[in-house]
């Protein structure tokens, strides 16, 4: 076998560096300026053969490295596994990931390679991808293969502070919440837990956005959404241009609005495919209301939302500081329990899409879909503003 791949949950560039160095002391080492590319040549005259190790990290391709993350995680999360909690536990190690190291070499990998590369993932706590997918762990022993198969009865799971997730670790609240959640999905009848592991814990409670943030948020989506729905309505520009700016001009809501929120707006020439688009986003309205307490109950997410009583909900208010005063944010609990839910909602929707299936039980994706990206939001997800929301499964 010529390639291999390997893992850790640090993207400490310079660490990997120093690790080739203590490995082959004796050896070239070129890396280029990313530190993303090192080849290890040996000196000798009859030994010139290159090690190459291309590196990619959270940090350096975020989207692709999340890409690639989500593959990996849909991968082993349907093998059938003989030991199911050690799979559990592989999914949230692999979760936590950061980097991954392809390596490349001109012949087969000896076993001597083999062996300083069981030594590089050891200092790296790391994982190696072998074969045709068997995963292993620093000491070579099988983890998991494609069968289901593996020679280890129990796992540890250690990671470094992750990136992608915000610095956060997998703490004890947050598998409570975890737990919490795929108990409801039970009583609910799924059957299938999302490979999600329980990230949203208690401390994730500083980075919920602000009750001034959430209200302006709530304001622009209603106003973006209304005009989604005129457009989608056949009403004339003429009439949603008059309504929109009156409903904006009374919230002062022009300091609310995104740049792709602005530019819809102020854009007389939207189609009706654009303008439905945009009419969804009523559904993130309808949780932002719910966060700030004007609406009791959220609901499951298996049909549209109650527009007519949504809009009902903001019209009763003169002004934005109206609106705010009477606004108060839900416990961080209540918030982060929905947040969580809704992320193993959305993956059992995008799963059932990857497999030309329908949406799963009763749920609408789409309304999923928007919920989950407004909670992302509201979670401050990765500290991403509206406009760069990923609901990343």
């Amino acid at each position: 076998m010529r390639n291999c791949a390997l893992y850790s949950s640090t993207f400490d560039l310079d660490q990997v560096e120093k690790l080739l160095n203590s490995i082959y002391p004796n050896n070239q080492i070129h890396v280029n300026e990313s530190k993303t590319r090192f080849e290890v040549k040996g000196k000798g005259w009859f030994n010139k053969k290159v090690k190459g190790f291309n590196i990619m990290t959270s940090k350096t391709n975020p989207e692709e490295f999340a890409s690639m993350l989500n593959g990996m995680i849909n991968f082993f999360s349907q093998i059938p596994a003989e030991n199911k909690q050690l799979q559990q536990k592989l999914l949230i190690k692999i979760s936590t990931l950061n980097m991954v190291i392809g390596v490349e070499t001109e012949e087969d990998i000896s076993k001597a390679f083999f062996a300083e590369l069981l030594d590089f993932i050891n200092s790296l706590d790391g994982l190696m991808f072998w074969g045709g997918g068997n995963l292993l762990a620093p000491d070579g022993s099988l983890l998991l293969d494609v069968n289901g198969r593996s020679e280890v009865e129990d796992y540890t799971v250690t990671a470094h502070v992750s990136y992608l997730h915000g610095e956060d670790r997998i703490s004890e609240s947050g598998m409570k919440r975890k737990l919490q959640s795929e108990k409801k999905l039970v009583d609910q009848g799924f059957t299938q837990m999302p490979p999600i592991p329980g990230r949203l814990g208690d401390e994730a409670a500083d980075s919920i956005r602000s009750l001034k943030e959430v209200a302006g948020r709530a304001v622009a989506l209603c106003i973006v959404a209304l005009k989604g729905e005129c457009i989608g309505a056949g009403e004339s520009m003429e009439d949603t241009k008059r309504i929109i700016n009156q409903v904006t001009d009374q919230y002062g809501a022009d300091r609310f609005f995104s740049p792709e929120e602005k530019r819809f707006l102020f854009n007389d020439y939207v189609d009706e495919s654009e303008g439905i688009q945009f009419s969804w986003r009523y559904e993130g309205f309808w949780v932002l209301l719910w966060a700030l307490g004007h609406l009791d109950q959220l609901g499951d997410p298996t049909g549209i939302c109650d527009v007519p009583l949504s809009v009902s909900k903001l019209q009763q208010f003169d002004s934005f500081e109206d609106f705010l005063s009477s606004s108060r944010l839900r416990s961080s609990k209540e918030i982060l329990d929905e947040a969580d839910l809704i992320w193993r909602y959305d993956w059992l929707c995008v799963d059932s899409r990857i497999h030309k299936q329908p949406a799963p039980g009763n749920l609408d994706d789409g309304v999923v879909y928007e919920r989950h990206r407004v909670l992302k939001w509201l979670t401050s997800y990765m500290g991403q503003e509206w406009d760069d929301v990923r609901t990343d499964t």
